[in-house]
């Protein structure tokens, strides 16, 4: 079992802890098995979440926040607002590893949520299962490596739908442009032919 600090900042924080995780499973040489992370503290919860989106911390606390608010009204609902939310989301995770290797997707993260800060936390790593042969290196297993494909091939069409965006944008933009200019002839043709009149 590894025991890891964590620094909270603000009251409420989502902070990503999977390299730490990928650290123990690299050091415990598991290969198939189940890593496990238990958190002991009242007001805080550990939970697996997407990585690839900046507004991640904001808007889930903006709706968790929305469904338990902090304040009922004018006044504080203490500490069990916090420890209920920690309880929902839970003190404790189970991760799948596979040829040691943590079965999540590249988008996927594993987040300490503390509800209620700042303050020093902590977390523990443990694992079950088999390990790895001394001569033996970890490798992504066959099912994560087509979901990793699959993730891929969604990408690279949405990189092409955004740039066949990005030209159609360019050429209303240009034929608008034109669009303006030739106006712009016209009414100072207009105007010159008025003014010799």
């Amino acid at each position: 079992m590894k025991t890891n600090k964590i620094e909270i900042t603000n009251s409420e924080q989502l902070i990503d802890i999977t390299e730490s995780v990928r650290e123990y499973l690299d050091q415990s040489r598991l290969k198939d098995g189940f890593v496990q992370i238990q958190i002991p503290e009242r007001t805080a919860a550990v939970i697996i979440s997407i990585n690839d989106d900046w507004r991640l911390q904001r808007e889930f606390f903006d709706k968790l926040n929305h469904l338990m608010p902090k304040y009922d009204g004018m006044k504080f609902t203490g500490w069990t607002t916090s420890c209920v939310k920690a309880t929902i989301f839970g003190p404790s995770l189970q991760v799948m590893v596979t040829n040691g290797t943590l079965m999540l997707d590249k988008n996927q993260s594993i987040y300490f949520v503390e509800f209620q800060g700042p303050g020093e936390r902590q977390y523990f790593i443990s694992s079950l299962g088999t390990i790895l042969a001394e001569n033996e290196e970890a490798s992504m297993p066959e099912e994560l490596a087509l979901i990793f494909e699959k993730r891929k091939a969604y990408e690279d069409e949405q990189e092409q739908i955004k740039e066949e965006m990005r030209n159609e944008w360019r050429l209303r933009e240009e034929q608008r442009q034109k669009l303006e200019a030739e106006n712009k002839d016209t009414t100072t043709s207009e105007n010159s032919a008025e003014s010799e009149e």
